[in-house]
């Protein structure tokens, strides 16, 4: 059986080691030679790489780009525990190690590489350009910019009960400190997600392979990336676009691109949140196509 280390690079599954994890993906490469310019992509919060990212390399494939997206850790595909826990720090680690296995490829221009990551994956690859500089150009949709207490307490279905948010978290860790198991809570709320239930809902059993419905309470930690908004202007000079829904509630996110250097472009597509994954689909995967195209 192939291991990370000796499975072949081709056009299919792929996987490779970050702090020792197996982390699984797809890599796709254009018709011809190559050697070709690559987009790694992965999604956001609890997401997995068979939710719209398939359509969004499809486009780059298309224009002669190859694609690799994966799942993070203790999600989809690959190793970690617990599942379903959103590794905020870990995250970053196994974007650079994606990219880390993209450019040892033969088929890869080692110099022409590009991130494009959505909602909290949209505030990912913004961390990962200003700590990578073998990142080219970047694609940051509907990014996920600040968070706070609050912001992690609504996600995460406590509403503005911060008291029984940071109390329940406090329990839960000292719980799993002791050896028990980890506390989840349900990715789709009973109340103010009805968007993303519609999202979810729409999805194919395919898609919804790897996806069981809930997250560990621990996803919703407090993270030292409180705002990402005071390391924008060292992503330049890679350029950057912006995706953003005129309607999204995530805050931050236009005094963020503000902070950004040039060479930079924002781009407003219709609807809310998840729109870039529903009715602006076509108009979003066009706007990140054309700037992988301008700039790899």
């Amino acid at each position: 059986m192939p291991t990370a280390e000796n499975k072949p690079a081709k056009q299919g599954s792929i996987e490779f080691y970050s702090d020792g994890l197996t982390i699984r993906g797809e890599l796709r490469l254009p018709q011809g030679a190559g050697p070709f310019p690559i987009v790694v992509l992965a999604q956001g919060l609890g997401a997995l790489k068979e939710w719209t990212i398939p359509q969004v390399v499809d486009a780059l494939v298309e224009v002669g780009i190859a694609g690799l997206s994966f799942d993070y850790r203790n999600f989809g595909d690959s190793e970690g525990e617990p599942r379903q826990e959103v590794a905020h720090y870990g995250r970053l680690e196994d974007w650079q190690n994606a990219i880390s296995f993209a450019t040892s490829l033969p088929e890869i221009v080692p110099q022409r590489v590009g991130i494009w990551g959505t909602s909290l994956g949209g505030r990912d690859v913004l961390a990962v350009a200003v700590l990578d500089r073998r990142v080219k150009v970047v694609v940051s949709q509907t990014p996920l910019i600040k968070w706070t207490h609050t912001t992690a307490a609504r996600m995460a279905g406590y509403g503005d009960n911060l008291e029984r948010y940071q109390r329940e978290l406090a329990e839960d860790r000292q719980n799993r400190a002791l050896g028990k198991k980890p506390k989840y809570v349900p990715f789709v709320k009973a109340s103010g997600d009805d968007v993303k239930k519609a999202f979810i809902e729409g999805l194919s059993k395919a898609e919804l392979r790897n996806y069981d419905g809930r997250l560990t309470l621990q996803t919703y930690q407090p993270t030292v990336l409180t705002d990402v908004t005071t390391f924008m202007g060292l992503i330049s000079p890679a350029p950057l676009r912006v995706i953003l829904a005129e309607e999204d509630f995530l805050p931050g996110q236009r005094e963020a691109y503000e902070e950004a250097r040039e060479p930079k472009s924002l781009v407003m597509v219709k609807g809310n949140h998840f729109s870039p994954y529903l009715e602006s689909k076509s108009e979003s995967i066009k706007a990140a196509t054309d700037w992988f195209v301008e700039h790899l």
